[in-house]
């Protein structure tokens, strides 16, 4: 299948490497970088050579795998987002595997900035796993997380990231230092970090969306 690096050399054919840097806003040995396998590019690239190259699979860019060239063109009006191979778990926490782009989803445009408000650069779709959420998220719901919010708000619902796993959590921080990481599912306890460990619990963002399948 070849690697990413591989593929963008395949989309940019003629072009030369320098003009397709320009158009990506990176310098040429980035540029080369990538094609050699020696870095991966970061989500806003891989936006932006989908966006130079309309027809291609994001699919295929990514894996290789399936048609080089899309079935159905993104809509006008529509935003695409990045999922992860990572799944957050609303249960025990789960390892994090790989945080490998493995395909994007389409947004509206329009809803996504007068709803979400939130910078497409910011944004993030993962899997939830487990039951301790219910009935807020299910199990495989996907939910849009906004990677900028750093801050506790006691009503939202945060991915966090504690001892390389990644929950999906309501937190409450109280005036001793300690954090309480509470499920909506009543079933489970709250769970309480004392001072000296909450130093290692990580707010990876704010879930801002949530969806599922019917």
């Amino acid at each position: 299948m070849g690697s990413v690096g591989e593929r963008i050399r395949e989309l940019r054919g003629e072009m030369q490497q320098a003009e397709l840097a320009d158009k990506l806003g990176i310098h040429k040995n980035t540029m080369a970088n990538y094609e050699r396998g020696e870095r991966f590019p970061d989500v806003n690239i891989l936006l932006k050579i989908l966006e130079v190259f309309p027809e291609t699979n994001p699919a295929w860019l990514l894996t290789g795998e399936g048609s080089k060239i899309k079935s159905e063109p993104v809509q006008e009006g529509f935003v695409m987002f990045p999922r992860y191979e990572i799944e957050a778990g609303a249960g025990p926490g789960r390892n994090v595997q790989s945080e490998q782009i493995v395909d994007f989803v389409s947004f509206k445009e329009e809803w996504v900035q007068n709803f979400l408000r939130v910078p497409r650069k910011d944004l993030a779709l993962l899997s939830v796993k487990g039951d301790s959420m219910n009935p807020t998220l299910n199990d495989g719901d996907m939910i849009l997380v906004d990677l900028r919010a750093d801050r506790l708000e006691d009503s939202a619902i945060y991915v966090l990231e504690f001892e390389d796993a990644l929950l999906v959590k309501r937190i409450q921080r109280k005036l001793d230092g300690s954090i309480v990481i509470k499920s909506d599912n009543q079933l489970y306890e709250p769970e309480i970090l004392k001072k000296d460990q909450a130093g290692g619990l990580k707010i990876v963002g704010r879930v801002v969306w949530s969806g599922r399948r019917m």
